[in-house]
């Protein structure tokens, strides 16, 4: 991501649960609230609410060439998939 000259914005990390391939954690630009849980890592700010914070704790945020990967202790290997009505013939 590049400014050009301005602050880089907070990065929100919150559920997302429209991927095909099921839920998992993702970033947008955000504001931080008084509840939230921050992070600090290699001059980015990380926000999340405090309960997401809670219940995917400990975090880890590596920033790479390739953009930012998330990990943490929240399994959702027996969640599945949301296709929107995209899939194939889950829908037939």
């Amino acid at each position: 991501m590049h400014f050009h000259g301005q602050a880089r914005p907070a990065l929100r990390i919150f559920m997302c649960f429209l991927d095909e391939a099921g839920p998992r954690l993702e970033l947008a630009p955000d504001a931080p609230t008084p509840d939230d849980a921050r992070l600090e890592v290699d001059g980015w700010t990380f926000v999340l609410s405090a309960l997401l914070f809670d219940q995917a704790a400990p975090l880890t945020i590596d920033i790479g060439p390739k953009g930012f990967a998330i990990d943490s202790k929240l399994d959702f290997s027996e969640a599945g998939g949301s296709c929107g009505g995209s899939c194939g013939d889950h829908h037939q």
